[in-house]
């Protein structure tokens, strides 16, 4: 996958891999202060985040639930490589310490994604 998420997908992403597959109007709740959209807008946001290949949709006998089905760590992976060629035009490798104090990181995250860098 080579899709970067753009900044609202990202606080989507954020929510769904802190919470989990979730009903999408309970995402919308979660995501609003953020975001300050509409609930139409979420939903249009998550379509076209399936089509990308970033979020599938669980239909259920109750609500649909957004699923996050780019990871964390492939996210950031996409994120960090793309901010260093692009932003500072850097071919090397990624220093680890960028990610030094993350929250958004565990400790099995962070090993993770430093060998997917």
């Amino acid at each position: 996958m080579t899709v970067l998420p753009n900044p609202p997908e990202l606080i989507l992403l954020k929510a769904l891999w802190r919470l989990g597959d979730i009903p999408v109007k309970q995402l919308h709740l979660e995501c609003v202060a953020a975001l300050d959209w509409s609930f139409s807008s979420t939903r249009k946001t998550l379509s076209r985040m399936v089509d990308k290949g970033m979020v599938d949709m669980i239909e259920t006998n109750g609500p649909a639930k957004a699923c996050a089905r780019l990871s964390k760590t492939m996210a950031l992976t996409l994120l960090s490589r793309d901010f260093m060629r692009r932003v500072l035009e850097t071919d090397g490798p990624i220093p680890e310490a960028i990610f030094a104090g993350s929250r958004l990181l565990n400790d099995d995250e962070l090993d993770e994604l430093l060998g997917l860098l």
